[in-house]
């Protein structure tokens, strides 16, 4: 297995650059085709993808097709992690070649979402129908601990110091909206709403934060004394302190003309969050009005709506907080924003069902490999 001959051709094309240091990389899972796509952020252009399902097993669950959830690289990129959604596990491929490093079943009906450790020893992924995140050790894929978290764990992000982890829930969405947050927290699960805190390396929970809905996609400060966040069934971004544990400021965000239920999926009408490493200005993906938006922060004040294609379902931005990545989830395309000419800039053919979107600079040498396999 191994990224197809576009990737080759590319570098081939770009062999002087290619001497450099490496390349900002944007690796975009398409849940649907089973695959990882690879665009070159300075370059805007799709490089390849890597096939994150060579078994091409075929799992029946409700929506549509997921066997790419999430993707982390290693710190030193040269290592491509990916949680495989339906097939309820998490699996590692070695970049230069493609091949499949190791593969951990975590007993779920979704590998949900993920993320590594500032120092690339770890990841956490979320076990979304089994109330729990698990640590996995990035060398061989094996389980190291769990934590319990809130009702269908969703998102998990890491402090920058490596040393506490945050996973956020949405809740059982098989239960009515009015009886889904009675159901008392229990040792099994906290509750439907939740913020779980917890210590990395002991995996002892400091604090559940309780929510009023779902916390979708989310994004800390610099500080890390607050967060802003979308949340399920708003059109909306929040500014939450974790201090005070409350909600400080709400920006309620254009919704597009003749918008129905029908525009979005699994209460997520906007889903796509990233801060600049400012923190100065938020780009959101609005699924179900097909934009993307960018927010000034702190101040959630709305700067301009930016037509992308249809159902953007995640957003990240480049290491120098000049370029948004938008991934178009049902028209198969990756949208890239200028965020200082408050644009789109190039839009892209990605795979089937683009999703989560990881950002890592990638070596030379490891790109640089795929063009010479026959």
């Amino acid at each position: 297995m191994r990224i197809i001959a576009a990737l080759a051709a590319a570098l081939l094309a770009g062999s002087a650059q290619a001497q450099g240091p490496g390349r900002e990389i944007a690796f975009v899972a398409n849940a649907e085709g089973g695959t990882v796509s690879l665009v070159d952020v300075a370059g805007r252009r799709v490089l390849g993808e890597i096939d994150v399902n060579p078994e091409k097993t075929k799992v029946q669950r409700p929506g549509t097709p997921n066997y790419a959830q999430d993707t982390d690289v290693s710190p030193d990129g040269r290592t491509l992690y990916v949680s495989r959604g339906y097939l309820g596990d998490v699996a590692a491929f070695d970049l230069a070649t493609g091949r499949m490093l190791w593969m951990r079943p975590l007993n779920t009906v979704r590998a949900d979402h993920m993320t590594i450790t500032p120092d690339g020893k770890h990841l956490f992924v979320s076990a979304l129908t089994n109330a729990l995140a698990y640590r996995l050790d990035t060398r061989t894929g094996e389980i190291t601990g769990k934590i319990v978290t809130g009702v269908y764990p969703h998102d998990n992000q890491v402090s920058k110091d490596g040393r506490t982890v945050f996973n956020s829930s949405i809740g059982d969405m098989n239960v009515p909206l009015e009886k889904r947050d009675a159901v008392q927290p229990s040792e099994r699960s906290g509750w439907a709403y939740q913020l779980t805190v917890a210590d990395t390396a002991s995996l002892q929970v400091k604090d559940r934060i309780r929510f009023e809905k779902g916390i979708r996609p989310w994004a800390m400060r610099p500080d890390e004394k607050g967060l802003y966040a979308q949340l399920s069934n708003e059109h909306a971004v929040v500014a939450y302190d974790l201090t005070a544990k409350r909600i400080t400021k709400r920006l309620e965000l254009p919704v597009k003309p003749g918008v129905t239920a029908a525009d979005w999926d699994f209460e997520a009408i906007h889903h796509g969050l990233a801060l600049t490493p400012d923190g100065r200005t938020i780009c959101i993906a609005g699924r179900a009005s097909d934009y993307a938006a960018l927010v000034r922060a702190p101040e959630l004040t709305l700067m301009v709506t930016i037509p992308v294609g249809d159902a953007p379902g995640w957003s990240e931005v480049s290491a120098d907080g000049r370029t948004c990545i938008v991934a178009n989830t049902r028209s198969d395309e990756v949208s890239l924003i200028s965020i200082p000419e408050r644009k789109e800039v190039a839009r892209l053919k990605g795979g089937d069902g683009p999703k989560h979107i990881t950002v890592a600079r990638v070596p030379a040498a490891v790109l640089a490999a795929h063009s010479k396999a026959p």
